[in-house]
């Protein structure tokens, strides 16, 4: 390789940051000034060993290694890289001063993406980057593209809560953890007070600013990052509480209806009070007077939250504990 005029500099916060990988200090400074010219962002490290435990701290997507080093050489590199675990694909050029054919084939059978000489012009080097940029780039929007889409299938469209689907597959994994470790769960299920009064009096469109202030407000007032929020339909909004037991759940739930009531939430229509109806459901301990199934827990709350409704709404009630279910009535 030799040096030759510098292209223009890009932004280095856009562009992937490659590491280099080589025992031959002169030929790394020479790679670095390459790759800086085009605008990444670089680090290199002298052997292999280094360069996975720096991959391990700072991931980078793109690698461009020697095949003969000290220790282990950049074939095998290459196999430690494509058996790992990354936060992205990586793609690996591998660089030698040999150009047999069998080397090729080696390292590409290796894991490599691609083969480069160490006596190629700055000009093929330049090319085989972009290359490497495109396919790193295209996979890192792929995967957030697919993050987005699991983020909105796991999501309530109008509120940004979890959804119903969510909440169940969150219960369920609490309610086994608590049932392990013997420790207190509970659910509240949280409704909005004459809810079909304000989409027929001020509009849908007013109504779903209520339902995004309400939710906003219900996790303001919940007391830990952990506890579960969610949208499960309509009006109604359900929460997990782990390690809750029925009277700190009590108390946590009336905190929630209270925050509601002296909270007027502005909207189109001007500020409209708002009040819940709260129904609450448990594990604790107490195996043989608690439910023992996630389904008990929820009619338990959801006979709270009825009861809540017959006595005149805005209110927080505490069903009485129903009797574990047996496997054929859980099964029926």
């Amino acid at each position: 390789m030799k040096p030759t005029d510098s292209i223009p500099l890009l932004s280095s916060a856009s562009r992937p940051t490659i590491l280099i990988v080589d025992d031959d200090e002169a030929i790394q400074d020479l790679v670095n000034i390459y790759t800086q010219e085009q605008g990444f962002q670089t680090r290199s490290c002298p052997n292999a060993e280094t360069a996975l435990e720096d991959m391990r701290k700072f991931f980078c997507p793109i690698v461009i290694t020697d095949v003969q080093m000290p220790g282990m050489g950049g074939l095998s590199l290459c196999r430690k890289l494509r058996t790992g675990k990354w936060p992205g694909y990586v793609y690996i050029i591998v660089m030698t001063g040999h150009d047999q054919e069998d080397g090729v084939v080696e390292a590409l059978d290796a894991g490599a993406d691609d083969y480069l000489h160490k006596g190629a012009p700055p000009a093929e080097l330049r090319a085989r980057l972009r290359v490497a940029e495109r396919i790193v780039t295209l996979e890192q929007r792929l995967r957030r593209t697919l993050e987005s889409k699991a983020r909105q299938a796991a999501s309530d469209a109008l509120t940004g809560l979890p959804n119903r689907r969510t909440f169940d597959r969150r219960l369920n994994a609490e309610f086994k953890r608590a049932r392990r470790f013997g420790e207190p769960i509970s659910v509240l299920l949280i409704d909005a007070d004459h809810f079909k009064q304000v989409n027929d009096q001020y509009g849908h469109h007013v109504g779903d600013e209520v339902l995004r202030r309400l939710a906003a407000t219900l996790r303001e007032h919940l007391p830990r990052e952990y506890d579960v929020l969610a949208r499960i339909g309509g009006e109604e909004f359900a929460a997990v509480l782990p390690h809750t037991s029925r009277d700190d759940a009590a108390i946590v739930a009336e905190r929630l209806r209270a925050a509601i009531e002296s909270t007027p939430f502005a909207t189109a229509a001007g500020k409209l009070r708002v009040t819940v109806s709260i129904g609450i459901g448990s594990l604790s301990n107490r195996v043989s007077m608690e439910p023992q199934t996630t389904l008990d827990v929820l009619d338990e709350a959801d006979r709270g939250l009825y009861e809540s409704k017959r006595l005149g709404r805005n209110q927080v009630t505490v069903a009485p504990a129903t009797e574990p279910r047996t496997l054929l009535e859980v099964s029926s």
